[in-house]
């Protein structure tokens, strides 16, 4: 049982979070309850020489700003010569503000000249409060070796159909503790348990994922 206005969460935090950062939730059961959604993708790179994505928030008239973030994982050894080897923690997006109808931003090119396999990992949060629809994350492979000349490799349509609640961190968070105060948590939908819950920090790159298993009373 967490205590009055906190939430607590299933991983120690990564980063330290002020009282100026917020939570965004969804008032709902299920998959749909969840404000940020991940997607891991397995691709055959044999064929591909280059990869990237674009997110393009422009997928419907209404929505609110997301957050994106896109990362590749891989198996590198097409070099007869050279054993199989995992690379990790490409950053080809760090997470990155993209408001409804901007001109959407393009993830740096992965070279996969030398890769056998990929799994690219695409991240979404709102954090708004308008009803969103969707943003889509366009994946594009290269056709032309040295011109700016793409492919559609396939897209996925990220956090739709959903409307998000925010809640402020009521004070400092430290990074390694699993406990963040909040104020009336429960009437901040926090109460939505076994979900994950986005934070959206000052600093971009501080921004994370939290699954939340416990939330305190209201005060």
């Amino acid at each position: 049982m967490a205590a009055i206005d906190t939430i607590e969460v299933r991983d120690n935090l990564q980063f330290q979070h002020l009282n100026t950062a917020d939570i965004y939730s969804v008032h709902a059961d299920g998959f749909a309850g969840e404000a940020v959604e991940t997607q891991g993708i397995e691709i055959n790179a044999e064929n591909i020489v280059g990869l990237r994505v674009i997110v393009n928030n422009n997928y419907g008239a209404t929505g609110s700003t997301i957050m994106a973030k896109v990362r590749a994982t891989g198996l590198v050894g097409m070099i007869p010569s050279k054993a199989p080897m995992k690379f990790q923690n490409q950053q080809l997006l760090e997470w990155t503000s993209v408001a409804l109808a901007a001109v959407p931003p393009a993830s740096v090119e992965l070279d996969l000249s030398f890769v056998r396999s990929v799994m690219l990992h695409l991240f979404c949060a709102i954090v708004g409060t308008t009803a969103h629809l969707g943003t889509e994350f366009l994946v594009q492979v290269r056709n032309e070796a040295t011109e700016n000349e793409w492919t559609k490799l396939f897209s996925f349509i990220m956090c739709a159909g959903k409307t998000a609640f925010k809640t402020d961190v009521a004070s400092t968070a430290e990074s390694g503790q699993k406990v963040i105060s909040v104020a009336n948590p429960t009437a901040g939908n926090l109460n939505h348990l076994m979900k994950n819950l986005f934070i959206l920090d000052a600093t971009p790159e501080n921004c994370e994922i939290v699954y939340v298993t416990a939330c305190g009373a209201d005060s």
